[in-house]
C-alpha cells in the first residue's frame, strides 16, 4: 500500500487540496491498523475527523481523536503507539512517534518523512506530513457509542459516537475552547443546516462542562443555543474563515461564515454587534 499513496494526487487540484487528500489516506491507514489490530474495540472515535469519515462533512482534518469506550479493556496507550509504528515501517513508511501517556489525554505526534517529496508536492525531502492523535482516557459520560462500516480504499468497523454525542463534543468545544477555531463554526453550521432539529446529548454535553468550568451553565433544551450564541458574538470572523479556509472541499463556502448566519440559525439577536 504504500506505492498506492501517489494515486491519491490529482495534477488538476491545488497543492492544498493535494496535502489534504494524503493526509487524508493516511488518516484512513491509521484507522485500518486500529481495526486490524482490534484496538478499536477500546476506542469511539469522535471529533471532526469521525465526522468527515462517517457522515461525509465537506471539510478535510488534520487531527484523530478518540474517547475511551465506557467498555474498555485491556487499554494501553504505549502498546498502541508501537503496533502502529511497526505496522507504517512494515508498509515502507518513514515514520518517527512522540507521545505522552502522563495526563488524561493521552497523545502521540506521527511525522512521515519523504512522503511529499517523494508524490512531488515538496522540493524539500525534509518536509514531512504530521497528524496528531488523541485519546481522552476520562471523557464525560453519557455519551451513546455505536458502530459503522467504513468503506473505501480500506474497509473496517469503527466504534464512534451517535450524532448527538458528537454534536455535544462539538458545542462543549465551543463554548470552552480558549481560542477562535474556525473549524469549530464550521462544524457547527454543518449541524445546523445538515440535521435541523438535532439537538446535543445534553447528559454527555452538561457532564463535559462540569468537567471543564468553575461555574458550568446548566444546558437544556431551551437555552443551548442562546448560550452558542454568546460566543458566536464574541469571535473574530476573519480568524475563523482563515482557520478553515485550507480544510474545505469548496472555498465558497466561506462565504457562510458570517455573524448574520449563525443568528439566524441560532435565534435573531442583534446582528450590528457581532460584525467583526
Amino acid at each position: 500500500m504504500r506505492d498506492y499513496i501517489k494515486s491519491v494526487i490529482d495534477a488538476n487540484l491545488t497543492q492544498n487540496q493535494n496535502l489534504n487528500r494524503v493526509r487524508e489516506y493516511l488518516q484512513a491507514y491509521f484507522l485500518n491498523i486500529i481495526y486490524k489490530n482490534k484496538f478499536y474495540q477500546n476506542l469511539v472515535f469522535t471529533g471532526g475527523t469521525a465526522l468527515r469519515f462517517i457522515y461525509k462533512i465537506r471539510r478535510f482534518s488534520e487531527d484523530i481523536d478518540f474517547s475511551l469506550s465506557a467498555k474498555a479493556k485491556n487499554y494501553n496507550f504505549t502498546d498502541m503507539v508501537k503496533n502502529i509504528l511497526r505496522e507504517f515501517k512494515l508498509a515502507g513508511y518513514d515514520l518517527e512517534i512522540k507521545y505522552d501517556d502522563n495526563r488524561a489525554v493521552h497523545s502521540a505526534l506521527l511525522k512521515f518523512s519523504n512522503i511529499l517529496f517523494e508524490i512531488g508536492l515538496s522540493p524539500l525531502k525534509s518536509q514531512k506530513i504530521a497528524i496528531k492523535v488523541e485519546v481522552d482516557s476520562n471523557p464525560p459520560a453519557g455519551g451513546i457509542e455505536t458502530s459503522s462500516v467504513y468503506n473505501s480504499t480500506f474497509m473496517f468497523y469503527m466504534l464512534h459516537y451517535e450524532l448527538a454525542s458528537l454534536f455535544a463534543g462539538k458545542a462543549h468545544a465551543l463554548l470552552c475552547r480558549e481560542y477562535t477555531k474556525g473549524r469549530d463554526c464550521y462544524d457547527l453550521l454543518w449541524y445546523l443546516t445538515k440535521f435541523k432539529g438535532l439537538e446535543p446529548n445534553f447528559i454527555m454535553l452538561n457532564n463535559a462542562m462540569v468537567q471543564t468550568s468553575r461555574k458550568p451553565v446548566k444546558l437544556t433544551a431551551g437555552n443551548w443555543k442562546s448560550e452558542i450564541k454568546k460566543t458566536v458574538e464574541t469571535l473574530d470572523w476573519v480568524k475563523v474563515r482563515n482557520d478553515v479556509s485550507r480544510f474545505l472541499e469548496d472555498s465558497d463556502e466561506l462565504s457562510l461564515l458570517t455573524p448574520e448566519t449563525f443568528v439566524n440559525l441560532l435565534g435573531k439577536g442583534d446582528i450590528g454587534k457581532l460584525a467583526k
